[in-house]
């Protein structure tokens, strides 16, 4: 017993050893654990609203791809950040308030599916995910230091899934998740995601480079046949992952659009189908008419105007034998074809709708991808090249291609030194 006690009091004494010290820390990394390429973590499909949510530290997150930060509601003795630490500086929507001669660190936050806004307090919390060598996970990874906001009481609401504990917001800027992941393991910043189409299904969301692997144990790497477009800054959400398109096309012919109608056109996990400004809207619906005019309708069901008698579809490996919709990309990169199974959606017996949705004249885009056209669709936000790679995947067609927890049998210890932390797995 006490030949036991000294051993684990001396490693003990030399993990602290190794974390405290900053010019040993790339040492340390090499003598506890191999190096992190990247982080994986599981996504779902929520039956009740059509949306996604994300697996982190045993809880599941609603998916926002656009959300700048992280936030969840937080316990009464929760750590604030202080307002003269970098955290604070580097959180996007950051003010400072004074109340009662103490100043706090406080986020705005915005309730993507209502709208409704609020102000958290900042605070540092731990994430735990896994680490994956791109086709299975190696082990399970706990990443402390990460910045979150408190979200006030009752603002997730009836709005998000009943599964769903916060947000995690994956957006473009220094404090979103994937940006704080990168900064704490020196990953390579870009993520990838697969969004399942089906609630029995496993969707993957990877943070770090690649390779890939969808569907183990297949060694395919799914960024090796990617096609590439450039993101653009979009003012009015400086957040959002956004493109341009030179033309939507559906079966092969050009939608007759008014000049540059389609220079912003943004990716939301938040809006569960694709939403169009209504000028794009009705030049769309009238030509998607035109293409299927052969096909029998049936009266439409909110939110869907174009609905169709689906026995009367033929059907193919990729959905109802419809016309196919093309996104033409504007600087390069070919198109974007929206399959079938992509554009139709089977809302009721016998009743498939054109899954695209009027957002009237205040939309904020002329085009939002919404997730249902992002399903079985693999994407990497590439943020040193400034680009967004697509292919089509098949990301939830078996079984859960990532794990929850280290696989049995592994035993693996990862030890991640962050400022004055250290946690030994």
């Amino acid at each position: 017993m006490a030949l036991k006690l000294q051993t684990f009091l001396h490693l003990f004494v030399l993990s602290i050893l190794l974390c405290t010290s900053s010019s040993d820390h790339s040492l340390a990394k090499a003598l506890v654990a191999p190096p992190i390429n990247a982080l994986v973590a599981q996504i779902t499909k929520a039956a009740e609203t059509s949306l996604y949510t994300l697996s982190l530290s045993h809880r599941d997150y609603l998916f926002e791809l656009s959300g700048p930060i992280l936030w969840s509601p937080c316990s009464a003795v929760s750590p604030t950040v202080p307002c003269s630490s970098a955290e604070c500086a580097a959180a996007l929507g950051t003010h400072k308030y004074f109340a009662q001669g103490q100043c706090r660190c406080t986020a705005r936050l915005t309730n993507p599916v209502t709208g409704d806004r609020a102000v958290g307090d900042l605070t540092l919390v731990d994430v735990v995910t896994n680490a994956t060598d791109g086709s299975t996970p190696t082990a399970e990874a706990t990443v402390g230091g990460v910045l979150s906001a408190c979200a006030p009481p009752g603002f997730l609401g009836s709005s998000f899934p009943v599964v769903v504990t916060g947000d995690a917001g994956l957006g473009r800027n220094g404090a979103s998740l994937p940006a704080q992941l990168y900064a704490k393991l020196a990953l390579k910043r870009q993520f990838a995601i697969c969004l399942p189409s089906t609630v029995a299904g496993t969707g993957v969301a990877f943070f770090g480079g690649g390779p890939y692997g969808l569907m183990p144990p297949t060694r395919f790497d799914a960024s090796s046949v990617l096609s590439y477009t450039p993101l653009v800054y979009n003012p009015w959400k400086p957040s959002a992952y956004s493109i341009q398109l030179a033309s939507i096309a559906i079966n092969q012919e050009a939608v007759q659009l008014p000049p540059g109608a389609l220079d912003l056109v943004t990716f939301d996990t938040a809006a569960p189908y694709t939403v169009l400004r209504h000028d794009v809207y009705r030049a769309f619906v009238a030509a998607f008419e035109h293409a299927t005019a052969q096909v029998p309708r049936v009266p439409g069901l909110a939110p869907f105007e174009v609905c169709f008698n689906s026995s009367a579809l033929g059907f193919t490996r990729v959905g109802y034998a419809v016309a196919p919709v093309d996104l033409v990309m504007a600087r390069g990169g070919g198109n974007w074809t929206v399959f079938r199974s992509n554009s139709l959606a089977q809302v009721a017996e016998g009743t498939a709708c054109l899954a695209f949705v009027d957002g009237g004249w205040a939309a904020p885009s002329a085009v939002t991808v919404g997730g249902f056209q992002m399903e079985n669709n693999f994407l990497v936000f590439d943020g040193p090249a400034s680009r967004l790679g697509f292919s089509v995947a098949r990301c939830s067609s078996s079984g859960p291609p990532v794990a929850t927890s280290t696989s049995p049998g592994t035993n693996h210890a990862l030890l991640i030194c962050d400022l004055d932390r250290y946690v030994l797995l």
